[in-house]
């Protein structure tokens, strides 16, 4: 018999735990699918993993990745990283470095302007009906961004883990470009990488049934679950 299966996801820089909805309708709805709030809209939440879930399987997007607690992530069986990175400004990058600390400014100046144009340039080239809202905590936005400044996740943290999946975007009008092959590079154990060359920053809302497809291919145990799910159809 299979063994059990649990998801936690965490989302990016701006967004919410709505993000992960049309990629949580893909999956079958016997694997629990919890979702963690950094607290930019709405209240924070950290879900907690259930004591007989033998396999933990965690969701991180782009700066998800970084808020995750880092014992979360360092026990988990499988790692999903949609759009992620080691570090935000790559080494020596000042033309990146200056864009951030102009995008800092301006959101200190209009917060509620800049998070909305956040989430357009994220969902770009990709069309969708992702409503921004209208509020949202703005310092802990703020505090977010500018930690973007100087993140770096140790990987070495990472290292005893069974299996660790790069999911990037070709378009990403966020990221300079797709970082999950340079994130791999240097772990040591079973790694897969894809690139959608033709999408945007928030590929697993607006390719969800791609992403699960290509999850269900890599990860066995997914694609046992789905095949379950097909032959009870």
């Amino acid at each position: 018999m299979e063994k059990p299966l649990e998801i936690h996801a965490y989302h990016g820089w701006g967004f919410g735990p709505d993000f992960w909805t049309p990629l949580q309708s893909c999956i079958p709805e016997t694997i629990p699918f919890k979702v963690a709030n950094r607290g930019y809209v709405n209240s924070p939440f950290i879900p907690r993993f259930e004591p007989l879930r033998s396999v933990k399987v965690v969701f991180v997007h782009s700066f998800g990745f970084h808020w995750c607690n880092t014992a979360v992530l360092s026990k988990a069986d499988v790692i999903v990283l949609f759009n992620s990175f080691v570090e935000f400004i790559p080494p020596g990058n000042k033309a990146a470095s200056k864009k951030l600390e102009l995008t800092i400014q301006a959101f200190r100046d209009h917060p509620l302007e800049v998070w909305h144009q956040f989430r357009e340039h994220a969902f770009s080239p990709n069309q969708s009906s992702f409503t921004a809202g209208e509020s949202a905590d703005t310092g802990l936005l703020l505090h977010d961004l500018k930690q973007l400044k100087s993140t770096r996740y140790p990987m070495i943290d990472l290292d005893s883990l069974p299996l660790m999946v790069a999911i990037d975007s070709g378009q990403d009008h966020i990221l300079d470009a797709p970082r999950g092959g340079d994130l791999l590079s240097g772990y040591v154990g079973k790694k897969e990488h894809l690139v959608f060359e033709n999408d945007g920053h928030a590929l697993p809302f607006v390719k969800a049934e791609e992403c699960w497809s290509y999850l269900c291919s890599v990860v066995p145990i997914f694609g046992w679950h789905e095949n379950n799910r097909s032959a009870s159809t």
